[in-house]
């Protein structure tokens, strides 16, 4: 009897992580799924933007929130 009690709490303490892997699983594949959305929406960033972010970074740079060389790479992604 004590047997098929152990049985009953392990089988379900293992549907209840499978539940959970099937959560995660489903939430990463939403996520990617947004991220790509959000990429393609990127893509038409108007050059109004661009100056604005660009200035934001010379003034990081400027503060000294980044350095030179950071401040090239994040220069350089923007226009690219």
């Amino acid at each position: 009897m004590i047997g098929w009690i152990i049985y009953i709490i392990v089988g379900s303490i293992l549907f209840f992580v499978l539940y959970l892997a099937i959560l995660g699983i489903n939430r990463g594949v939403e996520a990617k799924n947004l991220n790509k959305s959000k990429d393609l929406s990127n893509d038409n960033i108007s050059s109004k933007n661009i100056s604005k972010e660009l200035k934001k970074l010379k003034k990081f740079y400027e503060d000294g929130t980044i350095n030179k060389k950071e401040f090239q790479e994040a220069k350089k992604k923007l226009l690219s």
